[in-house]
């Protein structure tokens, strides 16, 4: 029997979308302040969530810390501050942390590991977003975003509809092999767009993108799913009704970052 979608679970998450993008493409849009307020905001929102999930309660509170920490420094490096500084600043968090790692030796490896990962999928990684719609302009962030998005609704609903073959199982029983297929190929159709202004990719390189973007997006998503199961949990939070919490809405976005950063950066006009 074929799986179907259950309209009140359809309609709560296209209300949360309704309400919620708007509000983000302002943000993203309106200025730089409003753009780096809005990311800043994610990575501190989906950094809180990550700790949830992987540390316990004491651990937790270190990594919040710590990540936060570590989130002002990041940012700061947008403003006039001395890099000397904030190199410094970023060599004694490092102590702290072999410090912090030291307090359960056996699984000190595993605590830093864990740390490392979380900083760079949570704030590294979305920063680039943010890099990129200061040094080029924020339209590019918008345009770049499409495909991700889409890759997510088409896999979705081609995955609800008519998802027999799973991908990986062990991690997430919801992804399949033809919800990757509609949602890689519609996001690789919606990279034309970034073949228009301000962006001018060629249209071969609009689709190459589009690809590499939908790729990309899904296993931002793998992994994040893979985080939920080592945690025994469904959601990361309950950032959005119907979506879960940042990083399940976020998941594959953030890792996209440094990637259209690149193809920004080598293919634009």
């Amino acid at each position: 029997m074929k799986a179907s979608i259950k309209p009140s679970e359809l309609e709560e998450r296209t209300w949360s979308i309704v309400i919620a993008l708007p509000l983000f493409l302002f943000l993203v849009l309106f200025s730089e302040w409003t753009l780096v307020l809005a990311f800043f905001l994610l990575s501190f929102g989906s950094l809180r969530e990550y700790g949830r999930l992987v540390y316990g309660k004491e651990e937790e509170i270190f990594f919040t810390g710590f990540s936060v920490t570590f989130l002002f420094l990041l940012y700061s490096s947008l403003i006039a501050v001395d890099y000397l500084t904030i190199f410094w600043l970023g060599y004694i968090l490092f102590l702290v942390l072999v410090v912090w790692g030291l307090k359960n030796p056996q699984k000190m490896l595993e605590r830093m590991a864990f740390c490392f990962l979380g900083l760079l999928y949570c704030s590294l990684f979305p920063f680039f977003w943010v890099k990129m719609g200061i040094t080029y302009d924020r339209v590019s962030v918008v345009l770049f975003a499409l495909p991700v998005w889409t890759n997510d609704i088409c896999a979705y609903l081609v995955g609800k509809r008519w998802g027999k073959h799973k991908i990986v199982p062990q991690i997430s029983m919801g992804k399949s092999w033809e919800g990757l297929v509609g949602g890689i190929g519609a996001a690789t159709l919606v990279g034309l767009v970034l073949a228009a202004s301000p962006i001018s990719f060629s249209l071969p390189q609009g689709l190459l993108s589009g690809l590499a973007i939908a790729s990309v997006s899904f296993l931002g998503d793998i992994w994040e799913s893979a985080l939920k199961r080592r945690a025994g949990v469904k959601d990361s939070g309950n950032f959005l009704p119907g979506h879960g919490g940042i990083l399940d809405r976020f998941d594959s976005f953030f890792l996209v970052g440094p990637l259209v950063y690149l193809l920004r950066l080598s293919w634009g006009g």
